[in-house]
């Protein structure tokens, strides 16, 4: 699918959906997840939710529980399509756009805060744990 990009000021084109002719991997439906923290491991799990060549945007979902290992800690997966909000994203519906290059070949997109640095999910629960 193609859509014409109305908010760029040079005329272009958006690429959306399943199209491969980006510069980078990423596709809509793909699935990153962050991981950080300081004694305890929190986790949020991101939908790509739009590319263009050079970047994707990304936007919280919800996660479940898969094991609980302890009273503070386990395993969680993603629940695609169930958009949630995210309070450090700062932004309208916490969608996040980041700048991906060529060379990443879906290797982690490295923010600029502690929180935001997206790793692919690789489709294995992942560990978190928490303190509260």
């Amino acid at each position: 699918m193609v859509l014409k990009n109305k908010k760029s000021k040079r005329k272009g084109l958006i690429h959306m959906a399943t199209e491969t002719n980006n510069a980078h991997k990423y596709l809509v439906g793909d699935i990153l997840y962050t991981s950080w923290g300081y004694e305890q491991t929190n986790v949020a799990f991101w939908q790509v939710i739009k590319t263009t060549d050079k970047t994707v945007w990304l936007r919280p979902i919800a996660k479940k529980t898969v094991e609980v290992q302890t009273s503070m800690s386990g395993t969680v997966e993603p629940v695609p399509n169930i958009f949630t909000d995210y309070a450090l994203a700062n932004t309208k519906d916490s969608i996040i756009r980041r700048r991906v290059k060529a060379y990443d070949d879906r290797q982690p997109i490295f923010g600029s805060n502690s929180w935001d640095t997206f790793y692919p999910y690789g489709g294995e629960p992942v560990y978190e744990s928490s303190y509260y």
